[in-house]
């Protein structure tokens, strides 16, 4: 149970003697088995058609002509099969069968959600009445969200045919260096500012917000097809070369799996793409700036798998003000229902923001109507006052504030879901809070202490990790803390480097990669309250931090990131952490499990020491957050 309080007198920096020294390494936590099935262009209408089904019931084949007319290839040797990861699709090696393209499969349904609407809400009003979820799990990559949506090519120039080349396939990926046990870690907190020189990297990414996307790469030794709907008679829209990137934008568990790749948006079957942690920890590893990705066939604008929208709801890991909005605008577009109650398929006002605030954990209890909103959650005093997520209650209406002067909603059978119209302040009859806060405190020691309580850890386990960052982010927690091994070649602070971040002149995959600071641990360096420094540690702060609009040094946003990979990473951690009953243990447990440092017992004595200090000034500390 949370309750807020007013807050005590202000708990001014302690001292952590220990913490003052400086801390050791950052932590250090943190395939290719093709395919190929040659696929042929029928020369003649008439040609016999054979069925050319995989032993795991494959039908879609791996090369793609990009001509009209193609001699039939000899098909590629057949490599071995290597182990996957256990959470990762693995599939039998498929005959490579000599004949034209096989029989169509059958393409698979999606089940829309059912309409259920309760209480028949009130019309749509006349007046003013407008609508977003991290690491990869082992099981499969969790998805995030992104950030502004990105409208459809206007202008694509006409494609040109593409022969099928021979590729060399990439490398196999190789595994993530560790930190060299015998290297310790130099931090700074202040540098003088550099000048900073760097080619802007392309962040696929960026720009795409209907649903959060998650790393692929294609499966296969030369090219894979990708179609305009998830069968093998549908159209050739593009073609993925071996390796080449791509990022799975929905049915991630579907046999066919929709996808992204540049300019290119279509079907490829899932047995010929590498999906889950090992496509994570692949790209990470190698950049995206540096794989392939498709080559267009046909035109965007001409595409009907371009606007394909995934039929079941967009996973969210976040009940706050900024969460709710990132994900309920993903729904922007879909169809306004009276009486409906599903997101994708049409939905009412009231309805609308009941499965929001549900879905992002923000409520829990029934179904009202837009009235019935009026007297739930905390009411604000003004617009003024009014954050992201609030909602606001019109006569007959309802809708979601997105804290910057507009409302998410689902206004009417003409608009649909919506998110430009402005609030109209004149008709305001209530605002109501529903969302977390992100932060809570006035000190950065105040804010993760109570950030910890609120996700239900014991202040001793709460303690044990304070005292790892105070030693990797120095005695004042410092969420924006640069390793000064990284400025070798740039000079830039901590501060600096985190405002050219925010301001996408150091791109997503630099920030992940580390490839321009500096060479400590294979060229990668530690930033932010745990020294995050792994790629794929990495690839978790940028999704909780800049994918949702924060800055990468959002305190909230990091310890979001920290405990999404722990949780998909570590899960046994997470839960001795979170009942913790002694401070040394919890220490000991996240620097020997988590953080990974060198001189571990020189590193224990100066952590539990720093989460001993903080335990006994912090536990006098009066936290609005209750511990029940």
């Amino acid at each position: 149970m949370i309750s807020k309080k007013k807050f005590g007198t202000t708990v001014t920096a302690f001292g952590v003697a220990a913490g003052m020294l400086l801390g050791s390494a950052a932590p250090a936590h943190a395939e290719e088995t093709a395919k190929t099935v040659q696929e042929t262009q029928k020369d003649q209408a008439d040609a016999p058609a054979t069925q050319s089904e995989t032993e795991n019931g494959n039908t879609e084949e791996a090369v793609v002509p990009a001509v009209e007319t193609q001699e039939t290839e000899t098909p590629a040797e057949e490599p071995s099969v290597p182990s996957q990861d256990e959470n990762a699709a693995s599939t039998e090696e498929p005959e490579v069968p000599e004949t034209p393209e096989p029989t169509e499969d059958p393409t698979p349904t999606e089940t829309p959600e059912d309409p259920n609407p309760g209480e028949m809400p009130e019309p749509s009003p006349s007046e003013t009445p407008e609508p977003t979820p991290g690491e990869t799990p082992e099981p499969s990559v969790t998805p995030s969200p992104s950030e502004t949506p990105t409208p459809a090519p206007s202008e694509t120039p006409e494609p040109t045919e593409t022969p099928v080349p021979t590729e060399t396939p990439a490398p196999a990926p190789t595994e993530t260096p560790k930190n060299d046990e015998t290297q310790a870690d130099d931090w700074i907190q202040t540098i003088d500012y550099g000048k900073y020189i760097s080619s802007m990297k392309k962040d696929l990414r960026a720009g795409f917000a209907q649903v959060d996307k998650a790393y692929a790469y294609a499966k296969v030794d030369t090219r894979l097809n990708v179609r305009e709907s998830g069968s093998t008679s549908a159209r050739i829209v593009g073609t993925l070369p071996a390796k080449a990137l791509c990022f799975v934008i929905a049915d991630a568990d579907q046999e066919w799996v929709y996808i992204e790749s540049g300019d290119v948006r279509g079907f490829v079957r899932t047995d010929y793409l590498q999906q889950g942690k090992e496509a994570l920890e692949y790209v990470t590893g190698t950049g995206e700036d540096q794989m392939k990705l498709a080559d267009q066939v046909i035109d965007p604008s001409e595409n009907e798998a371009f606007p394909y929208k995934k039929e079941t709801v967009y996973e969210v890991k976040t009940s706050t003000g900024n969460g709710i909005i990132t994900f309920a605008k993903q729904f922007v577009g879909r169809p306004y229902v009276w009486g409906g109650n599903s997101l994708t398929d049409g939905i009412d006002c009231s309805h609308f923001v009941w499965q929001i605030l549900t879905r992002c954990g923000a409520y829990d209890g029934e179904y009202t109507t837009s009235g019935g909103w009026r007297s739930l959650g905390t009411e604000v005093a003004s617009l003024d006052e009014a954050r992201a997520g609030d909602v606001i209650c019109y006569n007959g209406h309802v809708a979601l504030y997105d804290g910057e002067g507009k409302i998410v909603e689902a206004l009417n059978e003409n608009a649909g879901i919506t998110c430009d119209r402005p609030v109209d302040c004149d008709t305001i009859l209530t605002i109501r809070r529903f969302a977390a806060d992100d932060e809570i405190g006035g000190t950065n020691a105040e804010k993760i202490w109570n950030y910890f309580l609120m996700h239900g850890f014991t202040k001793e386990g709460a303690a044990g990790i304070m005292g790892n960052i105070a030693n990797e982010a120095s005695t004042d927690l410092n969420p924006t803390l640069l390793e000064y091994g990284s400025t070798s070649r740039t000079s830039l602070s901590g501060e600096q480097y985190t405002n050219l971040v925010d301001a996408g002149i150091i791109s997503r995959d630099e920030v992940i990669r580390s490839s321009r600071f500096g060479l400590y641990s294979g060229g990668r360096y530690g930033y932010g309250l745990c020294g995050f420094t792994d790629p794929t540690i990495k690839e978790y702060l940028c999704r909780y931090t800049i994918d949702l609009g924060k800055s990468l040094g959002s305190l909230s946003g990091q310890l979001d990131s920290l405990m999404a990979y722990l949780s998909d990473y570590n899960p046994n951690l997470l839960d001795r952490l979170k009942n913790a009953e002694d401070v040394d243990t919890a220490a000991t447990a996240f620097m020997r499990e988590y953080e990974k440092c060198a001189n571990q017992s020189t590193q224990q004595k100066l952590r539990t020491t720093a989460a001993e200090q903080i335990y006994n000034v912090m536990e006098s500390y009066d936290s609005p957050v209750d511990i029940e």
